[in-house]
């Protein structure tokens, strides 16, 4: 399994909307991809600032771009509540995984 690593953010009233826009639309986008096996978005509600961890099959499809208009129409809504500072995105190797409640 593999990771690609998203770091940005938005302004702290804009934190909300930016959810919806991962949640509502991002996400379900993503979903209709290859090897989409799911996501984790992190939140500072006090910064605005966010974290983006999507978990995929292969290396390569996590670094593919879809190109879905879905995709587009999901990543177009996140940069229109984004600050636009974002980090370099990352790719990492998954060496544990597990999901799941304990109760």
């Amino acid at each position: 399994m593999h990771a690609m690593l998203v770091q940005g953010g938005t302004k702290p009233e804009l934190r909300d909307d930016m959810n919806r826009a991962v949640v509502d639309l991002l996400v379900p986008a993503l979903e209709a991809e290859p090897g989409f096996r799911g996501a984790i978005n992190l939140e500072d509600r006090v910064t605005g600032e966010g974290v983006m961890v999507t978990l995929w099959d292969t290396e390569e499809q996590a670094r593919r771009t879809p190109t879905s208009d879905a995709y587009q129409r999901a990543i177009a809504e996140v940069f229109r509540v984004s600050t636009g500072q974002r980090a370099p995105m990352s790719f990492w190797h998954v060496n544990t995984a597990r999901v799941g409640s304990n109760g």
